[in-house]
């Protein structure tokens, strides 16, 4: 399959609470069929080049902050054939979450929460032998997830328990720096130049009156060049090709009950608002097509996937993958979008 372009673009979304990848149609969001995977898959990575995804399980039962029995596996996924290739066991590594690929170098980086070598790390495996070849300690409880600058050089870890994002040199695979980030932070995601990177924090573990703010971080020197205000509490970060920063909100009422989400799209160069859209409750991931047309947000505890067109703001489309209970569903967490 290496290379090969197929005649629909595929798009695939992870139901942790269902226990499967749901697949529809990247254009008409046709239903085209369920596979049924391990307990609690988490994130994708997507590696165009083999064809295949890389879908962590993190948890047997239960969440983040009151886990039950922790996974250890990655699956290998094709996603035209629905079919799971080959399941890797990262044990004795634990709760593998956030996944990010180095094609170029066929290195494949998960987030582990703890392994024997210690506490948090990122575990480096070989994506043509599918063994772990590297651990990295990243200087944390428990990180999540993880994001690559586009020369394979440098790595940012975000951490929920602990107040700084974790700077990974690569080449070396050892833990070079800490960024403050005093309320903790979720997703990080990096701009395609590979000189900004961007980060949020939902105060989970911190003041929850500090206000919510977007970290810019410039690459070069691993400094916070600003603190972008936000609306209400971020969560997924994520950059379109053109540099354009997309952000879920995750907006909490009396008791802090989710609300609708929202996301917010901002300028490359000002970050200034340039649409913004009413999505799910608890946007936990955001991805778009390779042409920045169209957005799609996962939502957490609505089990939906909201398609936004970015021109606009306009909800063209609302998936449902796995609505469930919502107090308790995870119905719709990792997405890919294949071309």
């Amino acid at each position: 399959m290496n290379g090969v372009r197929h005649a629909r673009p595929v798009l695939a979304v992870v139901t942790s609470t269902g226990e499967a990848l749901r697949f529809f149609d990247g254009l008409t969001y046709e239903p085209l069929g369920d596979l049924p995977v391990l307990a609690q898959p988490h994130e994708i990575a997507v590696d165009e080049a083999a064809g295949v995804l890389y879908v962590s399980h993190t948890y047997r039962s239960g969440v983040y902050a009151n886990p039950g029995e922790k996974a250890h596996e990655i699956s290998v996924v094709d996603p035209h054939q629905r079919k799971v290739l080959e399941v890797v066991s990262l044990a004795p590594e634990v709760a593998p979450h956030g996944v990010a690929l180095d094609q170029d170098r066929g290195l494949l980086y998960a987030t582990v929460e703890a392994g024997p070598g210690g506490g948090g790390a990122i575990a480096v495996i070989d994506t043509a032998t599918r063994k772990q070849v590297g651990r990295i300690e990243v200087g944390a409880r428990g990180p999540h997830w993880f994001a690559i600058t586009p020369d394979g050089a440098k790595g940012y870890a975000t951490n929920k328990a602990d107040p700084f994002i974790s700077v990974i040199d690569l080449a070396e695979q050892t833990l070079t720096g800490r960024i403050p980030a005093p309320c903790g932070t979720e997703e990080v995601a990096v701009s395609p130049d590979g000189h900004r990177a961007y980060a949020a924090g939902m105060a989970l573990h911190a003041d929850a009156s500090a206000p919510p703010t977007l970290l810019v971080i410039d690459t070069a020197t691993d400094r916070v060049v600003a603190r972008e205000p936000l609306a209400a509490p971020g969560c997924p970060v994520h950059v379109a090709a053109d540099g354009r920063v997309l952000i879920g909100l995750v907006p909490t009422g009396s008791g802090g009950a989710p609300r609708d989400g929202q996301l917010t799209v901002l300028s490359p160069d000002t970050l200034a608002p340039l649409v913004t859209a009413s999505v799910g409750q608890v946007p936990i991931t955001i991805r778009t097509t390779p042409e920045g047309d169209r957005g799609f947000v996962a939502n957490l505890r609505s089990g939906t996937v909201h398609v936004v067109d970015l021109a606009d703001g306009v909800v063209t489309a609302v998936l449902d993958i796995d609505p469930g209970d919502p107090d308790t569903t995870q119905g719709a967490h990792g997405i890919a979008y294949l071309p």
